[in-house]
């Protein structure tokens, strides 16, 4: 009763070719129907998701799938069930919510529709953006091409983080400005034309927003360092030189600016998160919503929405060449490009990026434990240390890209989403040989 095009849903489930999806998934089919049979069954289950899923030439495809599996287990607006993304980011669910992606505003408005554009343009007394922007990969490819001249980051290293190291750092050197706002020097800022020093979070106020919609309040400690500003700060003093007045930085006014114009904050006081926050929407009168879809979804019905599945263009145009899967990981000491993580005694416990091996496909290769291993792909080669487990399958090797030093990301695949072109970093196409100790970075 609360959906819509399940039988044609239904039907394209029933046409899936299951001998050629177990081969391709490696999943044994039965074990894929206990699954689906305990998840079916459950009074209430849970979908959790994290970059596994989304950083997939079908990640989007894939998220979808997994909605359509709440809605008809009906596992959507009650306690204890619907679909979790656990975010990479403390704020990531926050920056969406202020509209940092280039086809929405704060709030999630089309930034194509001309009452958006309206609604916007006389909130802030100037004309805002009518065109839907660039992501980041296609950011890479404009810049290539001289359309797109100037970068402003912010706590982000994109040369270290970012696939297809060469062709990132071809790209921003082919900026007339990159800007880099950030607390260190990050191998992005070394290239940096203007670096701008950012504060951390203990060093500023404000809020994060994170997985489950809760707004919490970040109070500042300590005052930031140096020259060091809070990043909103700098943003006002940009504004305030390009000729559009604005007071100092303070998270209370700001909030207060963000209520009237997302609607979702409409209760939001600064005053009033406390020490666990609130969960939006908040009401004007300050209730906030512990859960979303309880009678109905934001479109009225939910969608059912099949979309078959695609071999990657990463394998389609370079198995034959290059016949092992890398999937990158990360581990718990680090985070991601390891910018604040190798600065602290985290470092001590791991102090290297090292490929996991399966034991019997380093057999082949002659590969012992901490042997150097030379990992090869269509964008370019590393050398790294091998660690021999079976935690991975046989065929696949994974590694993180926590240290500079070894610029991991060289070989990884520019292959993207193709909605929202977030990196394919979990299926890059590589060879493996033994390499010798000089050759190790």
């Amino acid at each position: 009763t609360r959906t819509e095009g399940f039988e044609d849903f239904k039907e394209n489930i029933l046409k899936l070719p299951i001998d050629e999806l177990e081969a391709v998934s490696g999943v044994p089919r039965e074990q894929a129907r206990s699954a689906a049979i305990a998840y079916a069954t459950a009074p209430l289950a849970m979908a959790f998701h994290g970059l596994g899923v989304t950083e997939h030439y079908q990640g989007t495809y894939t998220v979808m799938l997994i909605a359509d599996l709440a809605m008809i287990t009906g596992n959507v607006g009650k306690p204890g069930c619907g679909v979790n993304p656990l975010r990479g980011q403390n704020n990531v669910q926050g920056m969406a919510d202020m509209g940092v992606q280039p086809y929405q505003t704060a709030g999630y408005f089309d930034v194509t529709q001309p009452d958006i554009q309206e609604r916007f343009s006389k909130f802030y007394g100037a004309p805002v953006p009518s065109e839907i922007g660039l992501k980041i990969p296609e950011m890479y490819n404009a810049a290539l091409s001289g359309e797109f001249k100037a970068l402003w980051i912010m706590g982000d290293d994109l040369v270290q983080s970012d696939p297809n190291t060469n062709k990132v750092i071809k790209a921003i050197k082919s900026l007339d400005l990159l800007i880099v706002q950030e607390i260190f020097m990050t191998e992005t800022a070394k290239l940096a034309h203007v670096v701008l020093p950012g504060a951390s979070f203990l060093e500023k106020e404000g809020t994060f927003t994170n997985g489950e919609r809760r707004i919490q309040k970040v109070q500042q400690v300590v005052k930031p360092i140096g020259e060091a500003k809070v990043d909103g700060q700098i943003i006002v003093d940009l504004m305030n030189r390009m000729g559009y007045k604005q007071a100092d930085y303070a998270a209370k006014p700001l909030l207060e600016e963000i209520c009237q114009i997302v609607p979702f904050f409409a209760g939001v006081k600064w005053d009033e998160l406390g020490d666990n926050g609130k969960q939006w929407p908040v009401l004007p009168d300050g209730t906030d919503t512990k859960i979303l879809h309880i009678d109905t979804f934001k479109r009225g019905k939910g969608k059912f929405e099949f979309k078959e599945y695609v071999e990657s263009p990463e394998i389609i145009e370079n198995m034959d060449d290059f016949p092992f899967i890398l999937t990158t990981n990360r581990v718990l000491e680090h985070y991601n490009a390891g910018t604040m993580t190798r600065r602290t005694g985290n470092v001590e416990i791991i102090h290297e990026d090292i490929v996991l091996i399966h034991p019997k496909d380093a057999e082949v290769y002659d590969i012992s434990e901490h042997d150097p291993v030379i990992i090869e792909s269509a964008r370019g080669q590393i050398s790294i240390k091998a660690h021999l487990t079976d935690e991975v399958k046989q065929g696949v090797i994974s590694t993180t890209f926590h240290f500079p030093e070894l610029f991991v990301n060289i070989v990884t695949s520019d292959v993207s989403d193709s909605i929202a072109k977030c990196p394919e970093f979990k299926v890059v196409c590589v060879k493996i040989r033994k390499g010798n100790l000089n050759q190790l970075n």
